[in-house]
């Protein structure tokens, strides 16, 4: 492999003594370019084995890992296969108790209060009115039937949110009953 030039090497002085080198970044670029022209002159060229550019301590020879023994493969058991079986041929024994399930009767529905009824009656009343005023005619009413069936819907509508229940009482936070039944 070739040589590469030294960092100390002598610098060249003119007649009179006085260094003629080139400033510090001109010769960097000067070494530069002769190291990679060694590099790539010496590309081709035969590399010896016993010659190396690293110290001794960093061989991995010693640290290759050792070949290791090859595994035994020992043949797997012969077991007996059993014969398919025929979905088709297959029936279910059937047992007279669990024939069918039989749901108990649903609770019955609550009664509900008079007023809920009638508020819920006001809505229907109202959008029927108002539809009807709409694309209807209602004989001597005019714009009057239109005003009564938004009033009638607005006034049970009302009336159904003011009757909602609710069960957010601040006393009973500790009921069990109120959480997830698991």
């Amino acid at each position: 492999m070739p040589e590469l030039p030294e960092e100390d090497a002598d610098v060249p002085q003119d007649a009179a003594g006085e260094d003629t080198a080139p400033a510090p970044e001109e010769r960097a670029a000067a070494d530069d370019d002769a190291v990679f022209a060694q590099l790539v002159a010496g590309f081709d060229s035969p590399v010896d084995d016993e010659a190396r550019s690293w110290p001794a301590a960093e061989d991995l020879a010693e640290l290759a890992p050792a070949p290791r023994p090859r595994p035994v493969i020992k043949p797997l058991p012969v077991v007996r296969a059993i014969p398919p079986v025929d979905p088709r041929a297959w029936i279910p024994q059937e047992s007279d108790e669990d024939d069918h399930y039989v749901p108990p009767p649903p609770p019955p529905l609550p009664r509900t209060e008079t007023a809920t009824r009638l508020a819920v009656a006001a809505v229907v009343a109202g959008v029927a009115l108002t539809l009807y005023s709409a694309f209807g005619q209602l004989p001597g009413v005019g714009g009057m039937g239109a005003f009564l069936g938004i009033g009638l819907f607005v006034g049970g509508v009302a009336t159904l949110i003011a009757r909602m229940r609710v069960d957010d009482d601040e006393d009973e936070d500790d009921d069990p009953q109120r959480g997830a039944v698991v």
